[in-house]
C-alpha cells in the first residue's frame, strides 16, 4: 500500500542560505498576496492564468528571479487550494499573509535525465547528515538516527522558522506492508475536558497540567510586549520569546496526542470514538469562554485525524458513531436515559432504575463501545 509520509528535520543553513530563505518567504508571501487581490479583482482567473502572470512580475519585482521560481508556483497552488476550500464550504476565504506570522515555504521535487545521469533538485543524505535544496544547496540536518535512508520517493519538501529554528519536512512516498487483519479486541473512548482521553477498558489520560505553565508564559509575556514600544529591540526579542514557548507548547501537545493515539491502536483491533463537531462545539451560546479555551486546548480533531491515518496504516477498524448518541444520558448497565447528565458539572452517573454507579466519561465510552459494536456488525452483515 501507498502512503504519503513527512519526516521533518532540524535545519542548520549558513549565514547565506539563511538570509536566502527568508528572501524566499517574502518572495512566496508577495506571489501569494499579489495574486490574491487579482482575484478578487476577477474572480475567473484560473491556476495556469497566474502562472503565466509570474514572468510579468519579474520585470517589476527583479529580486524574485533569486529564489527558487517553483516556490512561486507553490504559493499560487496554495492559493488555488484555500480558494477551492472556501467554495466547497471546508473553510473561511484566504487572506493576505503578513510578515513573520507562519514563515513558510513548499518546493517540488523534480528529476531529470541527460546524457545517462540522473538530476534531482531535493536529495537527503542521512549519512552524512545532509540535504539538497534548490538554489540553497547542501544545508546540515539532525533528525532520524535510526534511519539510514529516506523509505520512499521524495514529493515535495517544506523550508519553515519557528522562532529562531529552521525545519525542513521532507514528504516522501512510501510503500507499506498491511499486516493481517485482526478483530479481536475493541474499544470506546471518550474525549472530554477534565479526563482528555478515557476508554472502556477503564485507561484514563488526563489533561497534563505542564500545559498550564506555557499558557501563563504566554500571558506574562503578552502583557510585557503591550508596554514595549513597537518596532524596538526589546520588543522583538520579548516577541521571540513568545513564539519559542508557543513552539514548546505545541511539541508538548503532539508528544501527547501521539502518546495516546499510538497506545490505543497498538493493544486494539477496533476502536470506536463519536464524531466530533468540535467548530459547533465552539459556536454554542451556553458555553463559557474558559470552556471554548479548554476544548481548543484538548486538540480533539488531532487525536482522530492520527487516529484515521493510524488505523489505516496498522489495518485496524475505526468506527464512527452519531454526533447526537447521547453516550454521557445512558446507562451501560440497563440503557435507561437519564436527560439531566447533559449537565457537565455531574461527574458521577446514578441510575435510578438499576441502581449502578459508575464514573460519566467511563459510562460514556462504554456505551460509544456497546453501539460501536452495532454499528459495525450492521456494516458487516450488510456487506455479506
Amino acid at each position: 500500500m501507498l502512503i504519503n509520509k513527512a519526516y521533518k528535520f532540524r535545519l542548520y543553513p549558513s549565514i547565506e542560505q539563511e538570509v536566502l530563505i527568508n528572501k524566499t518567504f517574502g518572495c512566496t508571501r508577495l506571489i501569494y498576496n499579489n495574486m490574491l487581490s487579482k482575484v478578487k479583482e476577477d474572480k475567473s482567473l484560473t491556476r495556469f492564468d497566474m502562472n503565466k502572470l509570474i514572468p510579468s512580475l519579474y520585470e517589476e519585482y527583479p529580486f524574485l528571479k533569486e529564489v527558487d521560481s517553483c516556490t512561486l508556483r507553490c504559493a499560487i497552488f496554495d492559493l488555488v487550494n484555500g480558494l477551492n476550500k472556501y467554495n466547497k464550504k471546508q473553510g473561511g476565504y484566504p487572506k493576505f499573509k503578513k510578515r513573520g506570522v507562519k514563515s513558510s515555504y513548499r518546493t517540488n521535487f523534480i528529476s531529470s535525465t541527460y546524457k545517462g545521469k540522473v538530476y534531482e533538485n531535493i536529495k537527503v543524505d542521512l549519512k552524512r547528515n545532509l540535504i539538497v535544496l534548490p538554489k540553497l544547496k547542501e544545508v546540515s540536518i539532525k533528525g532520524y538516527r535510526n534511519l539510514s535512508i529516506l523509505p520512499g520517493r521524495i514529493i515535495n519538501a517544506t523550508i519553515s522558522k519557528v522562532g529562531q529554528k529552521y525545519y525542513v519536512s521532507v514528504c516522501v512516498e512510501e510503500e507499506i506492508t498491511l499486516p493481517q487483519k485482526r478483530e479481536v479486541n475493541i474499544v470506546g473512548i471518550d474525549l472530554g475536558v477534565k479526563t482528555l482521553v478515557t476508554t472502556s477498558d477503564g485507561t484514563i489520560y488526563d489533561n497534563p497540567k505542564y500545559l498550564n505553565k506555557y499558557e501563563k508564559k504566554i500571558k506574562i509575556l503578552n502583557q510585557k510586549l503591550a508596554t514595549q514600544k513597537k518596532g524596538s529591540k526589546n520588543f522583538y526579542k520579548t516577541k521571540m520569546k513568545i513564539e519559542e514557548v508557543y513552539r514548546k507548547q505545541k511539541n508538548a501537545r503532539k508528544y501527547l496526542t501521539d502518546k495516546i493515539v499510538n497506545e490505543i491502536t497498538k493493544y486494539n483491533d477496533i476502536i470506536v470514538t463519536e464524531k466530533l463537531r468540535v467548530k459547533t462545539m465552539l459556536e454554542k451560546k451556553n458555553n463559557s469562554k474558559s470552556l471554548r479555551k479548554k476544548i481548543i486546548a484538548a486538540t480533539f480533531s488531532e487525536i482522530i485525524r492520527k487516529l484515521e491515518y493510524k488505523c489505516i496504516w496498522l489495518n485496524k477498524t475505526l468506527v464512527q458513531v452519531s454526533t447526537y448518541y447521547p453516550s454521557s444520558q445512558l446507562c451501560y448497565s440497563c440503557s435507561y436515559r437519564d436527560r439531566s447528565m447533559k449537565d457537565l458539572n455531574k461527574r458521577e452517573y446514578r441510575c435510578p432504575k438499576c441502581g449502578s454507579t459508575i464514573e460519566r466519561d467511563l459510562n460514556s465510552s462504554i456505551n460509544i463501545m456497546i453501539e460501536g459494536i452495532f454499528s459495525y456488525m450492521k456494516n458487516k452483515l450488510e456487506i455479506v
